[in-house]
């Protein structure tokens, strides 16, 4: 149990360290690291929008991941396969919620950005 919550806990970590740069707006449009998605590579706003918002989700994402991996055993004696399922599920939904209203952003701010221009 403890190889897991160590894992679990450097993952949320990872998350953390890889959210901050991008909340900051300090990514560059790449073609290797933030959300890259045909609306964040078509207007620069767009890209630093989007990625600033994914940045502070997947902070967030870190942090509970982080939570729930050092305090679930203190608050439910679960098998591993219970543990890990627990904190698979957190680190999926929330990095899948994150895309799902990053996108959705870029997108809709891409919208108006090319509607504005015409």
């Amino acid at each position: 149990m403890v190889r897991h919550q160590l894992l679990f806990t450097g993952v949320g970590a990872l998350l953390i360290v890889l959210g901050i740069p991008l909340a900051y707006r300090r990514v560059r449009p790449n073609a290797f690291y933030g959300l890259r998605i045909p609306a964040t590579f078509a207007d620069e706003r767009v890209w630093y929008e989007a990625n600033a918002l994914t940045g502070r989700d997947i902070t967030v994402v870190g942090a509970v991941l982080i939570a729930v991996a050092l305090g679930l055993p203190h608050v439910l004696r679960l098998p591993p396969e219970g543990y890990v399922g627990i904190c698979t599920a957190v680190l999926l939904g929330g990095t899948l919620g994150s895309t799902i209203r990053a996108w959705r952003l870029a997108n809709r701010l891409w919208r108006e950005r090319s509607t504005h221009k015409s």
